[in-house]
């Protein structure tokens, strides 16, 4: 089996490039003979996990390194959540992709479990000026567990947090759907309540108005009542004043009388005590 390094961008490439072959060539059936020896082939290998990568370590650079051990079939590196490493670009840190854990493929389960049990703990080793100098091994033997295994646990984690992030936008979409259905309902409450406010002080306003035109009416039909009260005490003022004038006049009902018996009682007066007679009567009417 030809040995292949392998990480996402690359499985997705491997993966181009065979659906355009086999677009350009019809691949034949496997001979029964060829599917024993592919099976035997695949039950003879073993897989180590490994659960620490050193710092931005390439598969490339496992597999030339566990390579030394024993023949090795495929490689994969799971990389880093993308959040994380554009986090660490932002704030100036190392620019290059790095891997948070890996399995690497023996042709032989022999050789894989040796390399488990004898490099696990141990540094890396190699030139003391080599970056991955000091770095330690965590390597462990996967008994009973397939390549496939871990293209369908792989396939299945993808399908999971695909459908994990459908779930999520689905529910942020209700969310904002309700969202907006409480502004507008919000929207709608406010408006009502403008509505009545004006109501409100136009009500006050018209209140307002007639309690100033009744003040204003009862105001001057009080003016008018006061003006003609003012009139009816003007005149009969006047009236009074007239009849103060004219109550100083006293009449002499017994003049006529008196003048009469004077007449008869003096009536061989002569003419001149008659005048003086009439002259102190009409003195006594006139008050002089």
């Amino acid at each position: 089996m030809s040995t292949v390094s392998s990480s996402p961008e690359d499985n997705e490439k491997n993966i181009a490039t065979t659906v355009t072959n086999t677009e350009q060539k019809v691949v034949k059936p496997l001979t029964p003979a060829k599917l024993a020896k592919f099976k035997k082939e695949q039950d003879n290998t073993g897989i180590v996990y490994l659960s620490c990568i050193p710092p931005f370590m390439k598969p490339s650079k496992i597999k030339h390194l566990l390579g030394q051990f024993g023949n090795i079939g495929r490689v994969y590196l799971a990389p880093e959540d993308p959040k994380t490493r554009s986090r660490r670009k932002k704030y100036g840190g190392n620019k290059k992709k790095k891997y948070t854990e890996g399995w690497v493929e023996f042709l032989d389960k022999k050789v894989a479990k040796t390399v488990a049990n004898t490099l696990n703990a141990q540094p890396i080793g190699g030139n003391k000026r080599n970056y991955y100098h000091d770095d330690l091994w965590n390597i462990k033997y996967l008994p009973k567990f397939k390549w496939n295994n871990l293209t369908e646990q792989i396939a299945y984690e993808k399908a999971a947090r695909t459908q994990r992030l459908q779930a999520e936008i689905s529910q942020a979409r209700r969310e904002n759907k309700e969202y907006l259905k409480n502004v507008e309902k919000a929207k709608m409450i406010r408006s009502m309540e403008e509505k009545k406010e004006k109501k409100r002080k136009l009500a006050e306003i018209e209140e307002g108005s007639t309690e100033t035109d009744t003040r204003e009416k009862k105001k001057g039909k009080v003016e008018e009542l006061q003006s003609d009260n003012k009139k009816i005490k003007q005149k009969s003022f006047e009236e009074d004043e007239e009849s103060k004038k004219y109550s100083k006049f006293k009449q002499r009902k017994l003049v006529i009388s008196e003048v009469i018996d004077g007449q008869k009682s003096d009536g061989s007066r002569n003419a001149s005590n008659t005048s003086e007679g009439i002259k102190k009567i009409l003195n006594k009417i006139f008050m002089k």
